[in-house]
């Protein structure tokens, strides 16, 4: 989009997609504030509830990758490591089309949720081990809020375009 002039429906799309990618923004400010509420016990029940925010708040994220990919990258990969492809493809900018979504290091840390949004999904909640959980929540708002500080960076670039 640097370099020439956006087109009405360009702006249209890039219109649409920050107004996507703050409404995820807003999605993101109040899983932190969930997480905040949520005392550190040991029961499951807190574990089965940190492990709930952990998932949405990558689930949140991707959906910002999935969006960023369909409307300005052309598409994202459907093979079966879809979801890393993508992660990977947001820390790298696309020539004459857009910068980094995110950094490579938010990627790393952000590759960590997306490990464990996988496990999440495909174990019992009561067999969710309180370490990992207590790792990945213990710097959950500093991720976070990096990943919302970046976001916004990159809505600066997309609104430049409308």
């Amino acid at each position: 989009m640097s370099g020439r002039r956006a087109s009405r429906l360009d702006r249209d799309i890039l219109r649409g997609m920050v107004s996507e990618i703050e409404k995820e923004i807003e999605n993101l400010e109040e899983l932190r504030d969930e997480m905040r509420g949520i005392r550190s016990e040991t029961s499951i029940i807190f574990r089965r509830s940190m492990g709930s925010i952990l998932h949405d708040f990558y689930n949140c994220c991707e959906r910002i990758f999935k969006k960023v990919a369909a409307d300005i990258n052309g598409g994202y990969e459907d093979s079966e490591k879809w979801h890393k492809a993508l992660l990977f493809k947001m820390t790298i900018p696309v020539k004459e089309i857009r910068p980094a979504v995110i950094s490579e290091e938010l990627g790393a840390e952000l590759d960590e949720y997306l490990s464990f949004r996988h496990v999440f999904r495909n174990i019992y909640g009561f067999e969710l081990k309180g370490d990992r959980i207590g790792y990945l929540a213990g710097k959950f708002d500093k991720v976070a809020g990096r990943f919302i500080d970046e976001m916004k960076n990159f809505l600066s670039f997309l609104s430049a375009g409308i």
